[in-house]
């Protein structure tokens, strides 16, 4: 028959230390991911409003870009529609105004010579 082995109170206790120093470092590993995990979880909170921010700010720049483009538009056609019909650029009570002042300053200019 084989005799039962009989273990030592002094290697019971280093395997039960050893055990414990065991427990104690993976429970402090477990901690410590844990609190990595929560401050993961705020910074990601923090970034996904930082990322709202910044695409409600992109919509409003574009539409105000949208509004600015569709006006530059709109000068645009104005100037060209100016420019094909430089006549109206003044209206004929303008028109006469300056006719008359051209001919006064060239009144003036040969009663100078």
């Amino acid at each position: 028959m084989t005799e039962p082995q009989v273990e030592s109170p002094v290697s019971d206790q280093k395997e039960l230390r050893s055990l414990e120093t065991s427990l104690q470092s993976l429970w402090e590993k477990a901690r410590r991911v844990s609190e990595t995990l929560l401050q993961m979880k705020e910074s990601n909170q923090i970034l996904r409003g930082r990322v709202a921010e910044l695409e409600q700010s992109e919509r409003q720049m574009r539409e105000t870009l949208m509004g600015k483009e569709k006006d530059l538009e709109r000068l645009r056609h104005e100037v060209a529609k100016l420019q094909l019909n430089g006549s109206e650029a003044f209206t004929k009570e303008e028109k006469e105004a300056l006719k008359a002042k051209i001919k006064e300053m060239i009144a003036k200019i040969n009663a100078r010579l």
